[in-house]
C-alpha cells in the first residue's frame, strides 16, 4: 500500500470514527436523560389490553410464558391473550390448550396461522383483537409480574402511539453467553437513547406496545409482509412516518422488562444475528440506514486496520487506539444500561468483547445482506 493510499483510508476512517461518536454520544445522552419510570395505574381510566403472540415450535418454553401471564397484576377481566401457532411440528398447540383447559379465568385464544410467518401471524392476531392497546411479546419470553400494567400506566401518562421497551437475555454463565447478552444491552440502550432524542431507529418485537386502530392504519401503507423478518422494525419505520417521532417512546421501567433465552450454540447465533440484518437492504428511513451505515463502516474501518497492520506494522498502534477509542466512546451507554439491568457485573467483560465485535458484527452483516436468503423466521 502506497503512502498516498494509506493517506486515504486513514482520512476516511477519521470521518466514520467522528460519525460513530456522535452517533453513541447523542444515544447515550437520551438514555442518562430518560427517567426510569415507577408508574401508578390510573384506575379511572383504565385501558384494555389484548396481548399478541406468534409461536412456532415453543413447547419448551411456552408454559414459563403462559404462567407469567396468569401472574400478572392487571386484572384479568382487562387483558385478553392472542398467539396465533404458526405451523408448529411440535406439542406446542398440545402445551397451550392445556394450559387454557386449567386456567378458565383466564381469557387466552389459540389460532392456528391462515399463512406462514411471524410477521403474518402478528397480523391475524391483530385483527382479531378486540381491545384499545396491543402489547406483543415472544413465545420464549418470561414477564414481570407488573408487565401489563406498568405498560398500561406508562401508556395512561404520555398517550403515545407507539411504547417501546427493555429486553434482557438470560442466562449469562459462560463467556458466549455473556458477550451476547452484552451486547444485546448496547442495543435496548441505543433503542432507549434514540427514542429518547426523537430520533427512533431501533426497536425489538419482543416487548413492544402500540394503539389497535394505528397500527391497522399503517398495516394498510406496509410492503414488508414478503419479507420473513422485521416484524419490528418496518412497523416502527411506518408508525414514525404516520405520526412522527414524537409519538414513539421508549419505557424505562424495571416493570416492564420481558427476559428472554440467550442462544446456546455459535450456530444458532449466527442464523440469529444473519436473520436480524436480513431486513436491513428494505428499510426506507433515512435515519435507520444511517445509522446502521456508520456503525456496520465504524467496525469495517477497524477490521481493515487489523488486517492492514499484518503489511505495515505501524497501524498495529492506530488498530490499538481505534479500538480503545471506541470501548471509551461505547462504555458511558453501557454502564448506563447495565446497571439499569441490574448487569453491572459483566462490564468488565466490555473491553475484550470490543476486540471480537467488529469481526463477527461485519460478518452477520455481510452474510445476512450479501450471501444469506432468509425465508423462515425460526
Amino acid at each position: 500500500m502506497n503512502f498516498e493510499l494509506l493517506q486515504i483510508l486513514l482520512n476516511v476512517i477519521l470521518i466514520i470514527t467522528s460519525l460513530y461518536i456522535i452517533c453513541i454520544a447523542a444515544f447515550t445522552f437520551g438514555l442518562y436523560n430518560l427517567k426510569e419510570k415507577f408508574i401508578n395505574l390510573n384506575k379511572k381510566n383504565i385501558v384494555k389490553v389484548s396481548v399478541l403472540i406468534a409461536a412456532r415450535n415453543e413447547e419448551n418454553n411456552i408454559k414459563k410464558l403462559l404462567e407469567s401471564l396468569y401472574d400478572q397484576s392487571f386484572p384479568k377481566e382487562l387483558f385478553e391473550v392472542i398467539i396465533v401457532d404458526d405451523h408448529s411440528e411440535d406439542n406446542t398447540k398440545e402445551f397451550i390448550n392445556t394450559f387454557i383447559n386449567n386456567n378458565k379465568d383466564l381469557n387466552i385464544k389459540l389460532l392456528l396461522a391462515e399463512r406462514e410467518g411471524k410477521k403474518l401471524a402478528i397480523s391475524q392476531a391483530l385483527h382479531n383483537a378486540s381491545n384499545e392497546l396491543i402489547i406483543v411479546t415472544d413465545a420464549d419470553c418470561v414477564l414481570n409480574n407488573l408487565w401489563i400494567e406498568s405498560i398500561v400506566g406508562f401508556y395512561q401518562e404520555n398517550n403515545c402511539k407507539m411504547i417501546l421497551a427493555p429486553v434482557l437475555l438470560s442466562p449469562a454463565e459462560n463467556f458466549f453467553e455473556k458477550m451476547q447478552v452484552l451486547e444485546h444491552l448496547s442495543l435496548i440502550g441505543s433503542t432507549a437513547g434514540s427514542a429518547a432524542i426523537g430520533f427512533p431507529v431501533m426497536c425489538n418485537g419482543a416487548n413492544m406496545a402500540y394503539e389497535r386502530k394505528s397500527a391497522l392504519e399503517v398495516e394498510k401503507l406496509r410492503k414488508d409482509f414478503d419479507i420473513p423478518s422485521g416484524d419490528d422494525m418496518f412497523l416502527l419505520e411506518q408508525f414514525v412516518k404516520n405520526y412522527g417521532h414524537e409519538n414513539v417512546k421508549f419505557l424505562l421501567s424495571k416493570s416492564a422488562i420481558v427476559k428472554t433465552k440467550t442462544c446456546k450454540t455459535v450456530k444458532d447465533f449466527f442464523r440469529q444475528r444473519r436473520r436480524w440484518v436480513s431486513k436491513t437492504k428494505s428499510y426506507t428511513s433515512w435515519k435507520v440506514i444511517l445509522t446502521a451505515l456508520v456503525v456496520l463502516f465504524f467496525n469495517l474501518s477497524i477490521i481493515s486496520l487489523f488486517v492492514s497492520a499484518f503489511f505495515i506494522p505501524a497501524l498495529w498502534s492506530i488498530y490499538f487506539l481505534l479500538t480503545l477509542l471506541k470501548f471509551l466512546v461505547d462504555f458511558p451507554l453501557l454502564k448506563n444500561i447495565t446497571n439499569f439491568m441490574n448487569q453491572g457485573s459483566l462490564l468488565k467483560w466490555t473491553l475484550p468483547l470490543e476486540f471480537i465485535y467488529p469481526f463477527y458484527a461485519v460478518f452477520t452483516a455481510l452474510s445476512g445482506t450479501i450471501f444469506t436468503k432468509i425465508k423462515k423466521w425460526k
